[in-house]
């Protein structure tokens, strides 16, 4: 299974639920930051390509920070092992503030436990805080003669297989357990992060596409139909589409996108880190960012997002180690 559990999952509407009334509560406040921090440029690491969701979100925060904080930040593209790359070189880095990563939850949930040699684990890093969760969808061209997951399988079945273009362990695993669960031949084909999978799809190169964010724009300017919804519940701008588990399986993913930092950093300057990514979180202009996803702002706080990460972790470390 892909999900958590039934506790582990409503702790985790729990603590969502607490973060969003939080931000909804609370006014924003500008960062408390040790005195002459910074004095220089941070970097943004962001472990997804440029043009996707994650990138998107990383320079709509980082704007934002230069905007309300006056501090300046630099954004860098460190693609590659579905943010792995990222988060060993982040691991790397002295815990001085000046070196934030960017990433999915998967990327210290599912990685370390996908591989034997993986150079980290979650308890690596500390976290900042989160931006939004991913509501994650199964999704093909607006040409292809299936609008349904029925329909798709129905496809599969009738052509032998389906091809499903990737950007994570954690949904490559949902395209084998929809396999199986159909008893069709569905192919995950990896892409280099959700922007390269989305291309594949809507190049024609692959039958569908799992998409977290990307896939909003296509959706609302006609080009694709999201096929089912992979999160545990429906979502606005494709209500008709139904769930995995309303479709009959008992599988839904998880995932916030996440700033954490190397492990270690002084308490003061994670606060200072801390608060400005909260507030920048608040921001208009990544609240104009959600509306084209057809998303909210969600920011767990550094304590919301640790507990989720080790959840998840502990989820992964025993489904993957089979």
């Amino acid at each position: 299974m892909t999900d958590f559990r039934p506790s582990r999952r409503a702790a985790l509407w729990g603590a969502a639920a607490l973060a969003a009334l939080a931000a909804l509560t609370g006014a924003a406040q500008a960062a408390d930051c040790p005195e002459g921090f910074p004095e220089k440029p941070i970097t943004f690491m962001v472990g997804f390509g440029a043009g996707g969701g994650t990138d998107a979100i990383g320079r709509s925060i980082a704007a934002a920070i230069e905007e309300q904080q006056g501090w300046d930040i630099v954004v860098e593209n460190r693609p590659g092992a579905s943010g792995g790359v990222m988060a060993a070189a982040l691991m790397e880095m002295p815990p001085d503030g000046y070196t934030i990563g960017m990433a999915g939850t998967d990327t210290v949930t599912v990685n370390p436990y996908e591989t034997a040699d993986s150079p980290y684990t979650h308890a690596d890093f500390d976290y900042l805080g989160s931006a939004m969760q991913i509501n994650f969808g199964l999704v093909a061209l607006e040409e292809k003669p299936y609008d349904t997951l029925e329909e798709f399988i129905e496809y599969a079945r009738e052509q032998g297989r389906a091809t499903v273009s990737v950007a994570g362990v954690s949904q490559t695993v949902a395209v084998r357990q929809m396999a199986e669960h159909f008893d069709v031949n569905l192919v995950p084909v990896p892409g280099k992060g959700a922007a390269d999978a989305l291309q594949q799809a809507l190049g024609g190169h692959v039958d569908a596409t799992t998409q977290g964010s990307q896939h909003v724009q296509q959706i609302k300017a006609g080009n694709m139909v999201q096929l089912a919804s992979l999160i545990g519940k429906r979502v606005p701008y494709a209500p008709d589409s139904k769930t995995l588990i309303e479709s009959g399986m008992d599988v839904s993913l998880e995932a916030h996108t996440t700033f954490l930092v190397p492990k270690g950093m002084d308490a003061e300057i994670k606060t200072c880190l801390a608060e400005a990514i909260d507030e920048a979180t608040q921001s208009e202009g990544y609240a104009e960012l959600m509306e084209k996803f057809q998303n909210r702002a969600l920011n767990l706080g550094p304590e919301g997002v640790e507990e989720v990460v080790a959840r998840m972790a502990a989820f992964y470390e025993e489904a993957l180690s089979d």
